[in-house]
């Protein structure tokens, strides 16, 4: 089959879902066909790029990965227009079976009946966030507003136009039922995040006498980085934990100064590393946290987990209390354990807990990579995509 990928951000320098997905279906045959927005000065606009045997067509787009959410917004309304010109310019002549992509954003609602016009192509939404009501938890839009109303119905044309709706966990499709009743059940199905399984490789803790916990990925109002702060605060006196927190976005300046302002020497912070350094501090490390703001509504399930999994670490996911990710680790996959992120000392507590019972971080680490082998492999995204076109 014939794919047309829309990605508001993709790049083959940098290891995520959709790169994986999209090596998998290259690799079982299929042509596949990219639009990807991107800040990158070095890009060039003019002409597809080939790379990898993928065709793939870049839209220049304002860094919105670090800006204030009134001008993310403004860029977020241009991406449909933007990249529904680039298929015209570039692909409008191609056979096209299937139309494949993400949220966010879930302003491309405005282009599907064009690019369905056309091409006659199954539109398959990969639904990845429930947006605006993720911004409403994060008090990041008021309920009910009249920006709310506009990206509430924007949301529900998104959910009309795709032919097929693909979510990441039971809980999902659960959620947009019931917030959404006029969606046809069939629409939805299961559609996991997966990756491509790479080779194993051992580890071993190498000093018995501390666990060290690394956090790695996105910085933001997300990832309930409060929390993390304090109990690493709490902690600063117990020698059995280290902690690395790796990564950027809106809130890295402030993790940054928090650090530097109670003169914390039990984490370190890396804003940016290439992909080797990044790779060998995941490796070096005991247990990887994954985090979720407790004002969450939405049951979110973080791709950072597979990574986790990938490498046989133990997880601590710290999150809300309706994201499924808590039965996936402490009794589906148990690879790891679990605590609510608005209880920083139930956090400190799980900490020590960890600490104590770091003879198994080997026997969940192992757990975790099988769960993964056996349910989280990207043949398994590859196949549903197959079966819809069908």
């Amino acid at each position: 089959m014939n794919v047309l990928c829309l990605f508001q951000k993709f790049s083959f320098e940098s290891s995520t879902i959709y790169l994986d997905l999209i090596r998998e279906l290259k690799a079982k045959g299929h042509e596949v066909f990219v639009i990807a927005g991107t800040s990158s000065e070095k890009t060039d606009y003019s002409s597809i790029d080939h790379q990898e045997g993928v065709s793939t067509a870049y839209v220049k787009l304002p860094d919105q990965f670090h800006t204030d959410k009134i001008r993310k917004g403004l860029i977020q309304l241009t991406i449909g227009r933007k990249m529904l010109a680039c298929a015209k310019r570039f692909f409008w002549n191609e056979k096209i079976d299937i139309i494949i992509y993400p949220t966010p954003p879930i302003t491309l609602a405005g282009i599907l009946p064009a690019l369905k016009k056309h091409y006659g192509a199954l539109n398959y939404l990969m639904l990845k966030d429930i947006f605006p009501q993720n911004a409403v938890d994060l008090k990041m839009m008021g309920e009910g507003g009249l920006l709310h109303k506009y990206f509430r119905n924007m949301e529900r044309k998104l959910y009309r136009e795709s032919d097929r709706i693909g979510c990441m966990s039971q809980a999902n499709i659960t959620y947009v039922k019931e917030k959404n009743p006029e969606i046809p059940s069939i629409k939805l199905e299961l559609f996991p995040n997966t990756v491509r399984i790479q080779p194993r490789t051992d580890w071993q803790t190498k000093d018995k006498s501390c666990v060290r916990f690394v956090f790695g990925g996105n910085l933001g109002k997300p990832q309930a980085i409060d929390l993390l702060m304090e109990g690493i605060r709490k902690l600063r006196d117990f020698q059995g934990a280290r902690f690395t927190i790796i990564g950027d976005g809106t809130e890295a300046e402030k993790v940054r100064s928090y650090i530097k302002q109670h003169k914390l020497t039990n984490v370190r912070f890396e804003n940016q590393l290439p992909r080797d350094e990044y790779e060998q501090l995941l490796s070096n490390a005991d247990v990887g946290l994954v985090m979720l703001s407790a004002d969450f509504t939405v049951p979110n399930y973080p791709s950072r987990t597979l990574s986790y999994m990938q490498m046989s670490k133990p997880i601590l996911a710290v999150t809300d209390r309706v994201t499924d990710i808590h039965a996936l680790v402490t009794y589906e996959a148990r690879c790891g354990w679990w605590c609510a992120s608005d209880d920083v000392d139930g956090f400190v507590e799980q900490i020590k807990k960890i600490y104590e019972e770091r003879d198994k971080l080997s026997e969940f680490g192992e757990n975790g990579r099988n769960y993964l082998e056996e349910n989280f492999n990207v043949a398994r995204s590859v196949e549903i995509l197959e079966n819809a076109v069908r």
